[in-house]
């Protein structure tokens, strides 16, 4: 370990000579993977790994909803027949958080754990953390890819881990204050819900504990400036950095530096990522600027590996240097695929929706915002999409505001919202993550 660099040869190697020593490993990486598992036996069939090179854009996607199908028949190995080995060999079962659909389950190795351990550090490394560092883990279950994994790599840092998820915000605020934490790895919403009942407990201001540096993944917002300066406000924080992480692939991929302009690719030495365009699935080419959905192979993944898995992550390039020193893209995550949803023949994210109201009214919204769906199945809107806010103005003014947010998005998405405004406090904010988007109780 460098000073600066978790892992100094991948971190600072010209991205495109990345990206070629991970396509040198791919050819054995293929080839005994089709001796070890059923259904990559049949996703790799003809396959040619001496001009893998060219053949590498025909071998088909994988997509979530075929992993948890393969799952779900019970048939075979403990994790289904994308599994790479034996389940003696298994040293750890993980799940998904289900925030879309019901849970995956996917398994480590005890090489996959180390190499896990290895790149999940780096992306806390990269993100702040250091030997020195006090962190607070605020994820409650061990048993996601937030839990284990996470407190496993903080502690291959050297860094003092306080695992107070699971306790009531009372006693984890009682705990970080005793412990004199100085980093908190949590969700954006976590770390809003958290700042309110700290202060309420402690009876002073959260910003007043000698939290320092604030770890937020697990959903988007952090790449929100709004968010990011509330947060940062909230907890007296004098960093803020964006990670993020796919559990059927490794739940730490990227990890922002101190420049604080995006997040960069951690996960380089056991995951290949490719960019893609999510509507033909033409490689995009690692621009700034550019924008599609990340790609991830398991090059070194053991227990369930995944070959042109579609994260449905759409990712914006915001540059392809960085005055750390780090030579990956930098990038924000501007929605998912699965959160999609349409306003007549208009596709559009909730976050999108959610940047626009920020950029001209977060001054006035004092909490979260949501949208509103009829069922859970619903994805296109004939009518305005309804919008509820909290806002702390009333009368004429909250008109004039519900005018100005329904103009800004109309003009800036071309989809029509329906504000609708509710007192602070109204929006419930869950102690994990928030969704932007609910379903309406029948």
């Amino acid at each position: 370990m460098a000073e600066h660099y978790w892992d100094p040869e991948l971190d600072t190697l010209p991205w495109d000579q990345v990206l070629e020593w991970q396509r040198a490993r791919l050819p054995e990486f293929v080839e005994g993977l089709r001796e070890r598992s059923i259904f990559h036996a049949g996703q790799l069939a003809g396959v040619s790994t001496d001009r893998l090179g060219e053949s590498w854009g025909s071998i088909p996607f994988v997509e979530k909803a075929q992993l948890r199908e393969l799952q779900q028949s019970g048939d075979g190995p403990l994790l289904g027949a994308a599994q790479g080995v034996p389940d003696a060999e298994l040293v750890q079962v993980l799940a998904s958080s289900g925030t879309t659909g019901s849970p995956t389950f996917f398994g480590l190795t005890e090489r996959d754990r180390r190499n896990w351990e290895f790149s999940i550090a780096n992306m806390f490394f990269t993100a702040g953390v250091r030997q020195s560092s006090v962190v607070a883990l605020a994820v409650a279950m061990p048993l996601v890819a937030g839990g284990l994994p996470y407190g496993d790599a903080i502690r291959r840092i050297g860094a003092t881990l306080a695992w107070v998820g699971g306790q009531t915000p009372a006693r984890m605020a009682q705990m970080i204050k005793r412990l004199k934490v100085d980093t908190m790895v949590s969700t954006a919403s976590f770390a809003t819900f958290f700042a309110e009942r700290s202060a309420e407990v402690l009876g002073h201001p959260a910003s007043e504990l000698s939290l320092r540096t604030m770890i937020g993944g697990g959903e988007p917002g952090l790449a929100q400036p709004e968010i990011r300066n509330r947060v940062a406000q909230e907890w007296g924080a004098d960093r803020v950095s964006e990670t993020m992480g796919l559990g059927d692939v490794m739940s730490g991929l990227w990890g922002e530096c101190a420049e604080a302009g995006g997040m960069h690719y951690t996960g380089a030495r056991n995951v290949l990522v490719e960019l893609i365009d999510p509507d033909d699935g033409r490689p995009v080419a690692w621009e700034p600027g550019a924008m599609g959905e990340a790609v991830y192979t398991t090059f070194t993944r053991e227990a369930t590996p995944v070959v042109r898995f579609r994260s449905r992550d759409h990712l914006r390039i915001e540059a392809t240097c960085c005055p750390c020193g780090r030579t990956s893209p930098r990038v924000r995550c501007v929605g998912r695929t699965d959160d999609m949803l349409i306003y007549k023949a208009m596709n559009v994210f909730p976050s999108a929706i959610r940047d626009v109201v920020l950029d001209d009214y977060a001054a006035l919204l004092p909490g979260p915002m949501r949208i509103r769906k009829e069922r859970v199945d619903q994805v296109r809107f004939d009518r305005p999409i309804p919008l509820e806010i909290e806002l702390d103005v009333r009368g004429a003014d909250a008109e004039t505001v519900k005018r100005g947010i329904e103009d800004a998005v109309r003009q800036k998405l071309r989809v029509q919202v329906a504000v609708e405004f509710g007192a602070p406090g109204t929006i419930p904010l869950a102690e994990y993550k928030n969704s932007l988007v609910y379903v309406k109780e029948a």
